[in-house]
């Protein structure tokens, strides 16, 4: 391989986001073929540490770029979410998630991205960034990369992220998860088609949730379990963090015999998730961050609807800034910000405040109160239907005369 390399765009992380603002690219601009090329450290099929949930609004993201959902997948038509105000249970007669695995999810992008004639170049590892107003150079282990953009899409640890905006930590939870084996038919995740969700693990200093997904791997059913800790401050407990949260996915589902994961016989990933924070900034220059590099739903820790809609919104921005409009990226930052996806997870962040907060069992309590307003609840953050993209006037509204007149949500 040369020293250095010239591309129109470049794209590090080959991820959901990396990999939709290619597609999104080509898409839009065919002739770009054979100048945009996406740089990966690892190599597809790539393990990935993720539940692996895509919600409604994914699909609809998928339809859009023209991508069955050919890997193996379990849907799931109903829910119940565990607090201390008591169980919520959901079912809005139409699936809410579809479980995959990211190897298998990630590859198939990665498939279509290079029939699509973008370049995917494996095992090449990020190591610094330089940028002036002529270009940016990415500085790699295997040789330099000169582009009139770059994309940082390489995940919450981004180096791209570290290199141009800094190494803040403050937006940085946590989550761990395992895999395990078990009978179908006797297990509610599988019979019912069904996720399970616990929030009891507020009340003693997680700011999360555990959780219970059905999935396959290498085609056998499995429960994916795990928690999530949207702001961790570590534990006086033998262990630290890690050991409070081993505990709170063990309390969590006591049926499921997770003891072993204390004592290191049933192993367990854990992994840093970056959370979309209103005041980061997403573009420098000739940079632009997409994905997890950018920061995910701070409730849930969702992000892969996060991704390709990143992906769709730095794509297009992009092209306007290869034809000479210099705004375009700075616009960007502002899109992020304010449009229908920034006012999502700011007002996600808001909730996370609250339901994670001192408070909690208020809010949990008041989000009980109203099964018209938990069913307008699932279908916005679902974004079945682009409910996302409505105001919260036009929300209230339809909650409204849902409890008034019977109207359907939706």
């Amino acid at each position: 391989m040369p020293d250095s390399r010239h591309f129109q765009v470049l794209v590090a992380g080959a991820g959901p986001a990396g990999l939709a603002t290619g597609l999104h690219l080509l898409r839009k601009r065919p002739e770009l073929r054979g100048s945009v090329v996406i740089l990966e450290k690892s190599s597809h099929p790539r393990f990935k540490t993720c539940a692996g949930g895509l919600i409604p609004k994914t699909m609809l993201a998928l339809e859009s770029l023209g991508l069955a959902l050919d890997v193996p997948a379990a849907i799931v038509m109903r829910g119940t979410a565990r607090t201390d105000a008591g169980v919520v249970r959901i079912d809005r007669g139409e699936p809410l998630c579809t479980i995959i695995r990211r190897d298998e999810f990630d590859a198939r992008l990665a498939r279509a991205a290079r029939e699509a004639g973008i370049e995917i170049i494996e095992h090449c590892r990020v190591q610094g960034v330089v940028q002036n107003q002529a270009e940016v150079r990415l500085i790699t282990d295997i040789g330099e990369f000169n582009a009139s953009v770059l994309v940082g899409a390489d995940g919450s640890g981004s180096r791209v992220r570290a290199a141009v905006f800094g190494r803040s930590k403050h937006a940085i939870g946590r989550a761990l998860m395992t895999d395990i084996p078990i009978e179908p038919r006797r297990t509610v995740e599988f019979s019912e088609q069904q996720y399970r969700f616990d929030f009891g693990c507020v009340s003693r200093g997680i700011r999360g949730y555990a959780w219970s997904f059905p999935c396959y791997v290498l085609g056998q059913p499995h429960l994916n379990v795990g928690i999530y800790d949207q702001h961790p401050r570590g534990s006086e407990s033998p262990g630290g963090e890690q050991a409070q949260m081993v505990a709170g996915l063990a309390r969590a589902f006591p049926e499921l015999e997770l003891s072993g994961l204390a004592s290191g016989k049933l192993p367990f990933r854990a992994f840093p998730i970056r959370w979309f924070d209103a005041s980061d900034i997403y573009a420098s220059g000739r940079v632009i961050l997409a994905g997890d590099a950018a920061g995910v739903d701070p409730l849930m820790g969702e992000g892969i609807s996060c991704a390709f809609e990143h992906g769709q919104l730095a794509a297009a921005a992009i092209l306007r800034f290869l034809d000479g409009d210099r705004s375009a990226l700075r616009e960007y930052d502002l899109q992020l910000h304010r449009s229908s996806l920034g006012r999502k997870l700011r007002k996600l962040a808001f909730a996370a405040r609250r339901f994670y907060g001192p408070r909690h069992r208020l809010y949990f309590r008041l989000a009980h109160l109203s099964r018209r307003a938990q069913e307008v609840g699932i279908d916005w953050y679902n974004g079945a239907g682009h409910m996302d993209e409505l105001s919260t006037a036009v929300l209230l509204r339809r909650w409204a005369a849902s409890v008034l007149f019977g109207s359907p949500v939706r």
